[in-house]
This record gives structure tokens, sequence and C-alpha cells, in this order.
């Protein structure tokens, strides 16, 4: 059977309907196949490669997923467009599942992350992050174990207790003092008369601004957050990592005017010759001037900002040469006085 112009990636049986099946391929499309004809009943146009896809229990709605996007979508309406769309991934989603009650969607994705979704609201549930990218994830029919392939070989298989009875409970006397089992008893036993209690009166640390849109994905607020409180060089540079580290740094940058440009140019122009931070903020820079070049004599605000940036890395230059240079002398003289 033949239909999809490149390697077919993916394929998935309907729950319901055994002479339906579907397949997703390289070539952008899901393709809906009724064994019964031979061919091709509906095809869908995910808009990126497709790496999986599945169908629901009713066999009506299908998922896919590709890119950094996964589409839930209405078989025997496939000209109407998905009917959602789910970006929670910031690469390419590697994998989908169902759970064992069939009411939750598990995704993997090359960002490290495992979310879990609730199909009567698409929205996450859960996340889980692991060390390395992940390429595979299933759960058991009574959901009890939650099993995740990486890119480094490693199978994380995580357990859970599925009921009350189904968790094998000892006696508190017959744990020993001192083991695993002993400090991770959980938060319903009571102290003894040996235990240290933590003070439960304290209050949570709440999550200054930025962090709270780090967490919601809002990156370009979070810069702006994070340069209007006027925070100390070491956080702002600590939150341009994490957007690098997010391949984030160029869609924040992008589209922005004179009022919104100035602070992230004046916070470079400052702190670009300090060693701690120079790294990441000669990055930044060459960023915005490769955004920027092209719009500079627009803006007497900007162009000089760029100037200061031009003449403070002009200095810098002219400093690290003369260091280079003393320090060549100095070597010349202690090599010959016998000196190390």
């Amino acid at each position: 059977m033949r239909g999809h112009e490149d390697y077919v990636r993916c394929a998935a049986t309907s729950p319901s309907q055994p002479d339906s099946w579907l397949t997703g391929s390289y070539d952008h499309t899901v393709k809906l196949w009724d064994k019964r004809s031979g061919e091709v009943a509906a095809t869908l146009d995910h808009g990126a490669p497709v790496e999986g896809c599945l169908l629901l229990p009713s066999g009506s709605m299908a998922i896919s997923c590709g890119g950094n996007r996964i589409k839930v979508w209405d078989v025997h309406r496939p000209s109407g467009g998905p009917l959602a769309v789910l970006s929670n991934h910031q690469k390419t989603v590697s994998c989908i599942s169902l759970d064992g009650t069939g009411t939750r969607l598990l995704s993997g994705s090359l960002d490290h992350q495992v979310k879990m979704y609730d199909l009567s609201t698409y929205k996450v549930t859960h996340s889980i992050k692991y060390a390395s990218p992940v390429l595979s994830v299933g759960t058991t029919t009574r959901n009890s174990h939650l099993v995740v392939g990486c890119s480094d070989g490693v199978l994380n298989v995580r357990e859970r207790p599925v009921g009350k009875d189904d968790a094998v409970k000892r006696p508190i006397s017959a744990i020993k003092p001192g083991s695993f089992a002993y400090f991770a008893r959980g938060k319903n036993i009571a102290p003894g008369p040996k235990d240290s209690i933590a003070d439960s009166g304290a209050k949570r640390q709440k999550l200054s601004k930025y962090d709270q849109y780090l967490k919601k994905f809002q990156y370009t607020e979070a810069l702006d957050s994070v340069l209007e409180t006027r925070q100390n060089a070491e956080v702002v540079v600590s939150v341009l990592q994490e957007l690098f580290r997010r391949d984030a740094m160029k869609s924040v940058l992008s589209g922005r005017n004179e009022q919104t440009l100035a602070p992230i140019l004046g916070f470079i122009v400052r702190n670009v010759t300090d060693p701690k931070h120079c790294t990441v903020l000669v990055d930044v820079a060459h960023i915005l001037t490769d955004l920027y070049s092209s719009v500079l004599g627009m803006s007497p605000a900007i162009d000089n900002l760029f100037e200061r940036l031009r003449r403070r890395l002009q200095w810098e230059i002219k400093a690290q040469e003369q260091y280079m240079k003393l320090q060549g002398a100095m070597e010349c003289i202690f090599s010959a006085s016998g000196l190390e």
C-alpha cells in the first residue's frame, strides 16, 4: 500500500475498528487507512515531520506529534483542521501514548521532558524532567509504572501504588533505624522521642516575578521583568543563560522597540567587560547586532548605546593586548633572573 511520499515513521491501530489504522510520515502527513478497500480514508496535514500517532478508544479522534507540537484531530472531518494544538514542549516531540485508562495523554520530547495531559481539557497535569532526550514513553494498564526510554540508552521505570490495598505495608518496628526505608516512612508516621521536628509553620518562599514568567514559558516578560526590577548582574545573567538553554534567546530579543531594547543594551554596556559575565553578554550582543544592524540610524538613543558598546569593547581589547605584552615582558625578566 502506497500513499506517503517519505519515510513512514509510525503506525497505530484503532481499538474499536480493526479494519482501520493510522500512519505518520516525514512527509508531514497522517493518513487513515481502510483495510477493506486498501485506500486512504483521510489525510491530515500535521505541518511538520510526524514522529508519533495514535487513535483514541472511540476510533473517531486521532492524535499526532511532530516538531514541538501535538495536534488532536477528528478523523471524520479532516478538512476542518485540528481540534486542539498543544505546544508545551520546547523541542521536537518524539513520542506519545495513552495511559492505562485512556483518559490521559503522555508525551516525550528531546527537551528531556515527559508531560501528561488531561484529554478532557488538554491541559498539562504533570511534568517530569530526565537527564537526556526522551525517545519513548508508556504506562502499564493499571498506571502503576511509568516507563521512559532515553537517548543515552537508559530505561527509566517509575513505580507508584495504585491504591491503598496495593501498597506493601510493614510494621514500623520492623524497619531498621538508619536504613533508607526508615527515612522514607512518610509524613503520616508519628515522630519518635529521638526524632528532630522541623518547623512546619515556615512559609514557603514566593517565586519572584521573572521566575513565575519562566514557569509559564513567557520568556519576553521574564527578561523585561528582571531588567525592570534592577536585580544584580548575576541574576540577570542567570536568566539570560536559562533563555539560551531553552533556545528562546533570538525570539525574546526580536521585534523590540526603542523603549524595550534600551534596557538590554544598557545592561550589556555596563557589564560586558566583567570576566564573570562577558561570555554570555558577548553572545547576546552578537544576536542584537544581527537583528538590529539594518535599522541603525533610526533611533539616536539606540545608536548611542551601540556606539558605547563598540567603544567599550574596543577599549577592552586594547587593554587585553597591553596585559599580554606586560605578561610577556615579565616572563622574560623572570627567565633572565632565574626566577620561576
